[in-house]
C-alpha cells in the first residue's frame, strides 16, 4: 500500500509534463477548428485546449485515488511535547516507560467508525493502560500490542467533517530483561479510502 502511495504521488507530480507533451500530441492528431480563430493561432489554441482538458481529468483522477480521510499518529516520550520527528526514543525510568501518542482525525467520521490502529510491541516488554485513557484502547491477553478505536475520538452521531482533531492518550510499558532496544510498529486495519501516517518510537534501556 505505501509502495503504490509513492507511485501515485510521483506520477501526479509529473503529470505536468506528461499533459503538455500529450497535448501536443493530440493537436498534431486532430484540430478543433473554431471560426473567430484565424489559422495561424489555430495550433496554439488546441495545444492550450487539450492542456486544460487533461489536467481537469488529472485533477479528477487524483480527487478519486486520493483520500480525503487520513490518520495521523504521532508518537512521545513526553506529554504534551510533539515535535514532528520521524523516530522517537523512549527510555525506561527503572523498569517502566511510559508512550504518549496523539491521533488526529479528518475526514467523514463515518469512515472512520470502524477504524482501529494496532500497536505491536517489541519482544521483552508487555503493555499496561492507564485509568484516564483505558476506555481508548485495549491489550490483548498477553500484553504485546494494543488496539486503539478511532471511533472513541468524536461523537460517533457527527455528520460534519472533522478537521485534525484527536486526543492525547498515553500506555507504560514495562520491560522484563535488562536491555532494551525495539520498535513499536503501528498498522491500520481496512486501509481503503482512509490514509495513514505515523512516525515511529523505539523502546531503549
Amino acid at each position: 500500500m505505501a509502495y503504490l502511495k509513492k507511485i501515485l504521488k510521483l506520477s501526479f507530480g509529473l503529470s505536468p509534463i506528461a499533459v503538455v507533451i500529450s497535448a501536443y500530441l493530440l493537436a498534431g492528431f486532430y484540430k478543433f477548428k473554431i471560426p473567430f480563430i484565424d489559422e495561424g493561432s489555430l495550433g496554439e489554441f488546441n495545444v492550450a485546449l487539450y492542456s486544460a482538458i487533461l489536467m481537469l481529468l488529472v485533477n479528477l483522477l487524483q480527487h478519486l485515488l486520493t483520500p480525503s480521510t487520513s490518520i495521523e499518529l504521532e508518537f512521545s516520550s513526553q506529554k504534551g511535547v510533539y515535535n514532528n520527528i520521524d523516530m522517537i526514543s523512549c527510555p525506561f525510568n527503572s523498569d517502566i516507560a511510559t508512550v504518549y501518542f496523539f491521533i488526529k482525525l479528518t475526514g467523514n467520521p463515518k469512515k472512520l467508525q470502524d477504524k482501529k490502529l494496532k500497536l505491536l510491541l517489541p519482544p521483552d516488554v508487555t503493555a499496561q493502560s492507564l485509568p484516564d485513557f483505558s476506555g481508548f484502547y485495549s491489550l490483548d491477553n498477553d500484553g504485546s500490542s494494543l488496539e486503539v478505536y478511532m471511533s472513541k475520538f468524536f461523537n460517533n452521531n457527527r455528520s460534519t467533517f472533522l478537521e485534525k482533531e484527536g486526543k492525547e492518550i498515553a500506555f507504560n510499558v514495562i520491560k522484563s530483561r535488562e536491555d532494551i532496544n525495539g520498535l513499536i510498529s503501528s498498522e491500520l486495519n481496512k486501509e481503503r479510502r482512509v490514509s495513514f501516517k505515523a512516525n515511529k518510537l523505539r523502546l531503549t534501556r
